[in-house]
């Protein structure tokens, strides 16, 4: 195999590695949708290292994801549901268009660039990566511009803006990387009032009842974290008896 392809399989590579998630238990993530909350997921059955990775869709880097923490031990400083919500819409409005300019860094260092390397176009990969170069400087001036509505600052800010420039590929995600800077925290209970459009109330209690039964069994019998566990079922059981 050539080093040019070589080359070219690379870039794909850190470009979907880049965009990995890994959950710890009690973390989820919130797909979007065109400013909008999508859908809930808790990563993939298996576990790396105690965590549950999830690649998203490497072909939708402008609907960046949200990331939750759902476990009870943050109950205390867990929002309204309807707080959460208006929140994470102001905080997509805000990366929106952070997003588009990563997408289209997306579509030339992991599309355009390395099918130039596959067919031995040099010039155009050259113009390809300066471009995504150029429209990856002007996505993280937008990013530091807008560090106050994203709630972005210190060493946060200035560790992902450093990817960002240094690494290509990682440009594309830049906007999933700047949404996932803030967690929310919600009691589990109250996810199915986040509004998920297209999924059903009834669905998305069924998906973390199983959650955090999954999440219950691993934990000791006598931890509290077992308990406090124990205690968002009974509520996510009490929720499932009323109607929506």
């Amino acid at each position: 195999m050539s080093p040019e392809t070589l080359l070219a399989l690379a870039l794909v590579a850190v470009y979907v590695a880049d965009s990995a998630h890994f959950l710890a238990i009690g973390e989820a993530l919130i797909r979007t949708r065109s400013g909008r909350t999508a859908g809930l997921s808790f990563g993939w059955p298996f576990e790396l290292a105690g965590r549950r990775p999830f690649i998203p869709n490497p072909l939708t880097p402008f609907w960046p994801e949200l990331r939750l923490v759902w476990t009870p031990s943050s109950a205390g400083g867990a929002g309204a549901a309807e707080t959460v919500s208006a929140e994470m819409r102001a905080h997509l409005a805000a990366v929106r268009p952070i997003a588009w300019i990563a997408s289209v860094c997306a579509a030339l260092i992991g599309v355009v660039a390395p099918l130039a390397l596959a067919f031995g176009r040099e010039p155009l990969f050259v113009a390809a990566t300066l471009l995504c170069l150029a429209l990856s400087a002007a996505a993280c001036a937008l990013t530091a511009s807008r560090r106050k509505e994203l709630r972005l600052t210190g060493l946060p800010l200035f560790s992902t803006i450093l990817v960002a420039l240094v690494c290509l590929p990682c440009a594309g995600n830049l906007a999933r990387s700047v949404a996932a800077q803030r967690r929310w925290s919600v009691a589990a209970a109250e996810l199915p009032a986040l509004g998920f459009e297209g999924t059903p109330a009834a669905t998305l209690r069924a998906q973390l009842q199983e959650a955090l039964g999954a999440a219950r069994r691993v934990l000791p019998e006598d931890s509290a974290a077992h308990s406090a566990l124990s205690e968002q079922l009974r509520r996510l059981e009490g929720e499932a008896r009323e109607p929506d």
